[in-house]
């Protein structure tokens, strides 16, 4: 591979809490290469056997960042949300070495903004999200509820009472509802 190529079916996951080891997880189950990075030795072991690389790296300095090849990867998460001040050093580091995708978890609106200002490609807020969609589950027959955009949704809900029974075309889907 080529120095200047980036890996783009491998991701760089950075903090491995309970989000980023979740992301880690899921990733790797996806048959995709995961470089997992945390301060903490006890974390960096326990899923060294999950998921294909783990370092125990203080990525807040952008050399240590460059001694692990970040800048090799086209697509990073940073999942520190313990110090935003990390978060924003980290972000801030990945965004000097040229990594196109970032996906950099905030834990309030105001980390959201300086994220998005230094250059996260897409900023997450797990907590409120999560919340979101209890909530919707919560409101009625919903059983799933996927917000897409700020307009569109995706749901999976039980029928109606009215429609159960009928057939798509008896029900008159598009005339009733």
């Amino acid at each position: 591979m080529a120095k200047n190529t980036k890996k783009d079916d491998a991701v760089l996951i950075i903090g491995l809490g309970r989000f980023g080891a979740a992301t880690a997880e899921t990733i790797a189950r996806l048959d995709r290469e995961v470089l997992a990075v945390d301060t903490n030795m006890d974390l960096v072991q326990q899923w060294s056997e999950l998921v294909t690389h783990t370092v125990q790296a203080d990525v807040t300095r952008i050399d240590a960042l460059q001694q692990i090849g970040a800048e090799k990867f086209a697509t990073a998460v940073v999942a520190v949300g313990s110090s935003i001040e990390a978060s924003v050093l980290i972000t801030a580091n990945l965004v000097d070495l040229g990594i196109p995708q970032i996906w950099a978890k905030a834990v309030s609106t105001s980390h959201g903004k300086i994220l998005d200002r230094i250059g996260a490609t897409h900023v997450i807020y797990p907590e409120v999200e999560a919340g979101e969609r209890v909530a919707h589950l919560l409101n009625g027959q919903m059983l799933d509820f996927i917000e897409v955009d700020e307009d569109f949704a995706i749901v999976r809900m039980l029928p109606p009472k009215v429609l159960i029974g009928k057939t798509l075309s008896g029900a008159c889907i598009r005339n009733e509802f």
